[in-house]
């Protein structure tokens, strides 16, 4: 059966909530579903986004209920009203926003307030404010402390593990010739860089991490929070280069897929150079076992990332876990072997768990695979590494993983983390040193939870934080995804990475067999292995280029018109999607291209003998 639009694209025909785009003279931005996002001065962005989200004990978010809202709309002034309930009911919230602006001066004043029903626990209610990276990293920053204390610090430039600034009453700053001025009043506030996780934006919030979460919001009880933003005209602010833009000359990164028990497919479509498989170290299934040897069977390397159980020893784990890997002939390449405790994420300056410690698997997996090169890192997201990093010396190779649905799950926050991916794979490449850089899963959903219980269950698919079932791991924007990543990941001198999995909710192929979009995005990008590449050789696309093809995408919610670099080739989009659930469309697909070739939102272009590749 046909599917419409939407599914093609995202995965669900969930509805998008209505964006409202406002232009008051130099004072533009967007309205979406109660956010507020993109606020610019003159075409400068200032502010990425205002947002009130409401974290559950997992550091889930509670999605809106029963949410109406009214808008003014006038010369000069711009007012949002709306009314919402979460959580089941247990919170009804109230947002004003009013903004004005003048030919010289602009200001944005935002009003929260958050009635408990009845008791609430929450690990986060009230707002966040985003700044953007561009034009911000490294910059003078001034602070205004509660009290009325001073401080001069800067935006960090590198990936921040801890907050940068803490105990924040007023924040002043310029980006390019625009001066801000940000008032937060109703709660402590302080920032992280955002980076950490794969946002594109540093991140102003409430209430301090110090303080203990979960906590109860108890029925009764009202927040009442204020942000107040100041905008005008300044001198231009040098910014610095992060050298992150541009096409580069680099290695294709070997692509390997993600497995575990439940997301192997013996026999089916397999482009990749092998798999990456994690287990736990003192249980794996025969018939695991058994899938894994079938599917290499026609070609491939094995990689173990191995979670060493809390109980266990990990020279006992690891010894009997490389004897059952060789009985069924099985014989690792790469191994990181890694603590259970490990999975879960701590501050930079808490309490790290004990031994067995990340050093002390990693030494007993020396051991027991000889032949093998051995990892240290994180098997979750760079925040882990970059909270802890892997000491020199010890080791062959770096990992960590990365999800794009840590803090926001709107397709726009989705695609933005895209712009963060550079920096945070350039921060890994710093940490590895001489060791090499081989990444995880990089995908838009989440493998596991560091920060909470577990994974949020999404059965409808909708566009939800922190959940493997994420629906646009079955469309489009999962293949345009994977080709940036694959690009940013290509721009850090990266090794290795992982895109998807076998089968599973990050799968190439769906329960019946029929191609999922980014199966032909790793048919193209597997074809380049080991080749020298240009990365992201046409302005405005991510992708890769070469004398004779490239492989593009559109990674934007807009189209796109680009002119044809080679007469043949392919388009996924919603045209070509019912004829892509074969697996080999890629291999006959190929025709004759436009002068000028009009890619749809998350479409992606296979021109040349990349729509040659299988």
């Amino acid at each position: 059966m046909a599917q419409d639009e939407s599914t093609i694209r995202f995965g669900t025909t969930e509805p998008l909530d209505p964006r409202r785009d406002v232009a008051l003279g130099p004072l533009t931005f967007r309205v979406e579903g109660g956010n507020l996002r993109r606020l610019a001065w003159r075409g400068t962005e200032v502010v990425r986004g205002l947002s009130a989200p409401i974290r559950d004990e997992s550091w889930g978010t509670w999605t809106e209920e029963d949410a109406s809202e009214e808008a003014e709309d006038g010369p000069g002034r711009f007012r949002l009203s709306r009314r919402f309930t979460a959580a089941h009911g247990a919170l009804a919230g109230r947002l004003e926003i009013v903004a004005e602006a003048r030919n010289d001066a602009g200001r944005v004043e935002a009003q929260l307030s958050l009635s408990a029903i009845r008791d609430l626990p929450v690990s986060r209610a009230g707002f966040c404010l985003l700044h953007p990276v561009a034009g911000v990293a490294g910059q003078g920053l001034r602070v205004t402390h509660p009290g009325g204390a001073m401080e001069d610090t800067a935006f960090p430039p590198s990936i921040s593990p801890g907050q940068p600034v803490l105990d924040i009453e007023i924040l002043s700053h310029r980006v390019g010739a625009t001066q801000v001025e940000i008032r937060f009043d109703g709660e402590v506030f302080e920032m992280e860089d955002q980076r950490n996780w794969g946002d594109a934006s540093y991140k102003t919030y409430c209430r301090p991490l110090r303080l203990p979460t979960p906590y109860t919001l108890p029925a009764g009880e009202t927040v009442s929070q204020r942000i107040t933003i100041t905008l005008g005209d300044a001198e231009e602010a040098a910014v610095e280069a992060t050298g992150s833009e541009g096409p580069v000359e680099a290695r294709m990164p070997d692509l390997l897929l993600a497995a575990e028990p439940g997301w192997l497919r013996p026999g089916g479509p397999f482009p990749a150079s092998g798999l990456l498989l994690r287990l736990r170290a003192e249980s794996l299934e025969g018939a695991t076992l058994s899938e894994v040897a079938e599917t290499l069977a026609q070609g491939g390397t094995l990689d173990i990332e191995a979670v060493v159980p809390a109980e266990a020893d990990p020279t006992e784990a690891l010894d009997s876990l490389a004897r059952r890997l060789a009985q069924a002939g099985l014989h690792p390449r790469h191994v990181i072997a890694l603590p259970e405790a490990y999975l879960k994420s701590y501050q930079p300056d808490g309490t790290w768990p004990g031994e067995p410690s990340p050093e002390t698997c990693a030494e007993a997996a020396t051991l027991a695979f000889p032949e093998a090169r051995i990892g240290l890192g994180m098997l979750t997201n760079f925040t882990e590494l970059n909270r802890r990093p892997v000491p020199e010396g010890l080791g062959q190779y770096v990992t960590h993983g990365s999800s794009a649905i840590v803090h926001a799950a709107d397709d726009a926050s989705v695609l933005e983390t895209l712009e963060a991916l550079p920096q945070v794979f350039a921060d890994a490449r710093r940490i590895a040193g001489a060791r090499a850089l081989r990444l995880g899963l990089v995908s838009i959903g989440m493998r596991s939870n560091p920060y909470g219980a577990g994974l949020a269950a999404n059965p409808d698919y909708g566009r939800r934080t922190m959940t493997a079932q994420d629906p646009r791991q079955k469309g489009l924007l999962a293949a345009a995804y994977a080709i940036a990543a694959a690009s940013a990941a290509a721009r850090a001198g990266a090794e290795a990475m992982a895109l998807a999995s076998p089968a599973g909710p990050f799968g190439i192929t769906g329960n019946d067999g029929e191609a999922r979009p980014i199966l032909h995005t790793l048919v193209a990008l597997h074809a380049l292995l080991g080749r020298a590449v240009h990365v992201d050789p046409v302005p405005g696309l991510h992708g890769f280029g070469w004398e004779t093809g490239a492989v593009l995408a559109n990674t934007t919610l807009d189209p796109v018109t680009v002119p044809a670099s080679f007469p043949t080739g392919a388009i996924l989009s919603p045209a070509t999607a019912q004829a892509a659930r074969d697996p080999t469309w890629l291999a006959h697909a190929a025709g004759a291209l436009p002068e000028q070739v009009l890619l749809g939102p998350c479409d992606c272009l296979f021109a040349g003998d990349a729509a040659q590749s299988l």
